[in-house]
């Protein structure tokens, strides 16, 4: 029972995290996560939780590599392959080696094979925390695809140089050759599992579609079991389990570009769910810290070796040592930034120094050195284990603090409302150029069903907009299409095309409209004298007609007018001077005015052939929207969280439409 409480407690802790980030957004997750560990241990609750460290691994770094893999950007890996693999292996290696005696030197207390497993799980950057800072300032395009590509193999390069500092340290025997050669075969080998394992998993995906068996709960639990089980094989198989959950996840997020009918209601369910579940991953593993940081400090704080004041100035001194190392390495590597040639020293170093401040450690490097063990093969304790967990705590925190508030001093305010901006001008610039594509696949009988779907994305367009400016031209055009109608129904009543008493009618209605937006005294009068004796004829002979008559001959004028008004507007559209949005929404506002107008008696049918239309132009906005996404974030215009978010949202449209086609 003790159990369960604690862990609703970290669950309810890991939700209480969200909210208190939304209040104090200058303080990173993490850290709310941390300080809300620590304060869970001074609630009275008697359970002391004993960390297994395999199944630390296991539930926490093999569902957190396969979510990285899966969700990569394969274009852009391989593009930007060499920059990614210089950081990715050549850093980490470096930063493992150097940082590895620099350790053993600052702390002799720590044996040599204990210091490398402090350095590789030092080494890599955190692919969560690095997502998060595209949230809080502009980050160069390709300096970001560059540190998401990073962020995802050197967690597999560091992880892997851990496990080996970590081997040589409880088995006491290390050979450099050997070591290296283990490391090819077992690195080869989980790649291959990996890749193996996944065709495996979409065979017996494909067999259940046979068998007709298409229940969501069913495939969204093999795919959650699937990184459990490819991590536990190539463990078993003495293959590197790393590695392996790295390459399904990649060979996983090819299937996620066919989106075709079977697989779009288990996307959209795939993307809530793991984005759940790697929140709770990553929140519960520095709750665990948090939980476990007042023991560790404790027994830190007694060391009679380190006194507490050292202890801190050597996570400082760590802090600076790694983020030194990943500055000079920026430095001399040729970071390419789209085709431009390196620039100036001051401009180099700006861009070495940012890439080095959004290398931030996180959750990979916290779950490597929690999942250290206890004992040593020969029953003793694991030397310094606590200190090795508390300096890996402040390297965390304080790059995490680097980054929060270094990165946005060196890039500007001034540079991130620019950034929103670009980014709300270039979403708008996508719907429009859906709304351009759609116009250009128009037909006369899908005018109306056009029509309609336009207006959806004119008022997405005008939600993202939130000026007060498109509400003035709309009103600036309500305004001239009432003055198009009086025009148009003086002119047909010049040439007596239109009973003149229905004329007067409508004109003095329009006059009443005219003068209550404009207070023009041009239209204060109401009613419009009767000039001829044909006129005055014309307004007689409409006592002879019954009330319905009397109603059509309205209506046919007004359909008249909204014609002409649709023609006038049309006309502007074209020319594209004026706000399209509000060209676009008073062109709905007729259309369906008309439409009221025209209902004829095949109601049903031409329900019928509206909604076919409407699906038809909605399946082809939806894969201009997608197209343009994609080209609009290639091109750097819009950050990866906002591809992520606009495809969600497409996803949500095509499956709301598949359950309307039935």
């Amino acid at each position: 029972m003790e159990l369960f409480e604690y862990i609703l407690l970290m669950l309810a802790a890991v939700s209480l995290s969200n909210l208190v980030n939304r209040f104090i957004p200058s303080v990173s997750v993490p850290i709310i996560q941390i300080v809300l560990g620590m304060a869970l241990t001074w609630l009275p609750v008697h359970f002391e939780l004993t960390l297994n460290p395999e199944l630390f691994l296991l539930l926490f770094i093999a569902p957190l590599l396969f979510n990285d893999g899966r969700l990569a950007d394969k274009v852009a890996l391989w593009k930007l392959k060499k920059p990614i693999l210089l950081l990715a292996l050549g850093l980490v290696f470096l930063t493992v080696a150097v940082l590895g005696y620099f350790l053993h030197w600052l702390l002799p207390i720590l044996p040599l094979a204990a210091a490398f497993a402090l350095a590789a799980a030092l080494a890599p950057t955190d692919a969560i925390a690095v997502g998060a800072l595209e949230q809080k300032v502009k980050i160069p395009h390709q300096t970001m695809q560059i540190l998401e590509g990073e962020s995802l193999i050197n967690d597999a390069s560091g992880l892997v140089s851990f496990q080996f500092a970590v081997a040589a340290m409880v088995t006491g025997a290390f050979s450099l050759r050997t070591a290296s050669l283990s490391f090819i075969t077992i690195s080869i080998g989980g790649v291959v599992l990996g890749l193996l394992l996944t065709l495996i998993k979409y065979g017996i995906v494909r067999w259940l579609r046979r068998l007709g068996m298409e229940n969501v709960t069913l495939h969204m639990l093999i795919e959650i079991l699937t990184p459990f089980a490819i991590f536990m094989a190539a463990e078993e198989l003495g293959v590197n389990g790393i590695l392996a959950v790295v390459s399904a996840g990649i060979a996983h997020s090819f299937g996620y570009k066919q989106m075709n009918p079977e697989v779009a209601k288990l996307s959209i369910v795939s993307k809530s769910t793991w984005s759940v579940i790697i929140f709770v991953l990553n929140g519960l593993v520095f709750l665990l810290l948090g939980t476990q940081l007042p023991e560790i400090i404790r027994t830190v704080w007694n060391n009679p070796h380190i006194g507490n004041f050292q202890v801190i100035m050597y996570t400082l001194l760590l802090t600076a040592a790694v983020l030194g190392l990943r500055l000079i390495w920026m430095l001399i590597m040729d970071i390419p930034e789209g085709e431009e040639p390196r620039g100036h020293w001051k401009l180099e170093f700006k861009k070495a120094l940012i890439l080095t401040l959004s290398g931030v450690r996180g959750t990979i490097t916290l779950a490597s050195t929690m999942s250290l063990p206890f004992f040593l093969d020969d029953g003793t304790r694991f030397p310094a284990r606590d200190l090795i967990i508390f300096l890996a705590a402040g390297v965390i925190s304080w790059t995490l603090l680097a980054s929060n508030y270094l990165l946005p001093l060196l890039l500007g305010k001034e540079n991130e409302a620019e950034h929103n901006a670009e980014e709300i001008e270039a979403k708008i610039e996508i719907l429009r150029n859906v709304v351009a594509g759609l116009n250009d696949q128009a037909t006369d009988d899908s005018r109306m069903a056009l029509s309609h779907l336009i207006s959806t994305y004119t008022s997405r367009i005008r939600m993202l907009k939130k000026n007060e400016a498109a509400e003035e031209m709309e009103r600036i055009l309500g305004v001239t299409s009432l003055k198009w109608q009086r025009e148009y129904t003086l002119t047909v009543m010049k040439q007596r095309q239109v009973n003149p008493y229905t004329a007067y009618r409508y004109l003095n209605r329009l006059n009443k409209q005219l003068f209550m937006h404009t207070r023009d005294p041009e239209y204060r009068n109401e009613l419009v004298p009767i000039r001829s004796w044909e006129e005055f004829v014309g307004v007689i002979q409409q006592v002879r007609l019954s009330r319905q008559e009397r109603r059509e001959e309205w209506n046919r004028l007004q359909s008249a007018n909204f014609a002409y008004v649709l023609e006038k507007l049309r006309e502007l559209q074209s020319k594209g001077d004026t706000e399209p949005e509000a060209v676009s929404a008073m062109i709905m506002r007729y259309e369906r005015g008309q439409r009221r107008l025209t209902r004829t008696e095949s109601l049903s049918s031409t329900k019928r052939e509206f909604e076919e239309a409407l699906q038809e132009l909605s399946r082809a906005g939806i894969q201009l929207e997608r197209d343009n996404i994609q080209l609009m974030f290639e091109s750097g215009r819009i950050s990866r969280a906002s591809m992520k978010e606009m495809k969600r949202d497409i996803l949500f449209m095509e499956h709301e439409l598949r359950e309307e086609m039935g």
